[in-house]
């Protein structure tokens, strides 16, 4: 399950769990996350702080928690969503 997303002016593509390791990778400290499911953590509290809604990350497999979270980005016009293919 591949998709393509833009924030601005990068663009990434992949899968939802690759996606989600690039934007850990190009953190400050990449360190600070132990791994890409912590890093969903630190996303999913601070998009609840700075919404005020809780993007209901599914229970289970971090590939589907990722793209849980693309989806609530790009609904809250953090980024746009250009392909997903389910």
């Amino acid at each position: 399950m591949n998709m393509k997303i833009q924030t601005d002016e990068d663009v990434f593509s992949g899968s939802a769990l690759e996606i989600m390791e690039q934007f850990r990778m190009r953190t400050f400290d990449p360190g600070e996350f132990p791994d890409t499911e912590t890093y969903l953590w630190f996303l999913q509290d601070n998009f609840i702080r700075m919404t005020g809604i809780d993007p209901m990350l599914p229970e289970g497999d971090v590939p589907r928690k990722a793209r849980a979270m693309l989806h609530a980005l790009a609904e809250a016009g953090a980024l746009m969503i250009l392909e997903d293919e389910e």
